[in-house]
């Protein structure tokens, strides 16, 4: 079953992420960019190496603690360097849940990223029996059928009090029925390693 993702990331190799990220939306209101945009960024060989890595990953935005835009890809065809500046972008202005990340709402922004373990499929024949499953450890889901593919990060189990009603509402975003299941739905799971720049701020 899933592991942790296979790296192991420094404090300061967490804050060069995160910046990354950062400074991708403080350009996006700029003229001109920043220095610490990632191809400006001076690279020590140990954060080289970090944003070079292919991983899946989300970059996950709150405002005042509240979400503000979530995107990510589940799987790593790209290095960080390339996927984390995307995605976050793709979180602050393209998530068509919220309206559009405003500059004045930019020191308001939390910003949190996310790294994905390989998937593992899991082969059930029930809700019941992945429930049973999901029961014993928190992972990170996928659900697929016919062009339908819905994602919820291991973090989204904060919100649900028992596997039930993780998976109907993951359902429910994907475009199924709270109440559907049929034994073509693909199940994958995966782990995460997450931090964000509140946390980084309290180290």
């Amino acid at each position: 079953m899933p592991a942790l993702p296979s790296v192991n990331l420094t404090q300061p190799e967490k804050c060069h992420l995160l910046a990354l990220a950062r400074s991708t939306l403080v350009d996006a209101f700029n003229s001109e960019p920043s220095t610490n945009h990632p191809d400006t960024f001076h690279h020590r060989s140990a954060d080289k190496a970090v944003i070079e890595l292919k991983l899946g990953c989300f970059v996950t935005l709150t405002l005042d603690g509240e979400l503000k835009g979530c995107m990510g890809c589940i799987e790593g065809e790209r290095p960080l360097a390339k996927s984390i500046p995307d995605l976050a972008t793709s979180s602050a202005f393209y998530d068509r849940r919220f309206s559009p990340l405003l500059e004045s709402q930019l020191g308001r922004i939390s910003i949190e990223i996310s790294l994905l373990s390989p998937l593992s499929p899991l082969s059930v024949r029930s809700q019941a029996q992945l429930e049973e499953y999901l029961a014993r450890d928190h992972y990170g889901l996928v659900l697929k059928e016919e062009g339908l593919k819905a994602v919820f990060l291991p973090q989204v189990w904060e919100q649900f009090s028992n596997p039930k009603s993780f998976i109907d509402a993951l359902k429910v975003k994907g475009g199924w029925p709270e109440d559907y299941w049929s034994e073509k739905i693909e199940v994958e799971l995966f782990k995460v390693i997450h931090f964000s720049d509140e946390s980084a701020q309290k180290t």
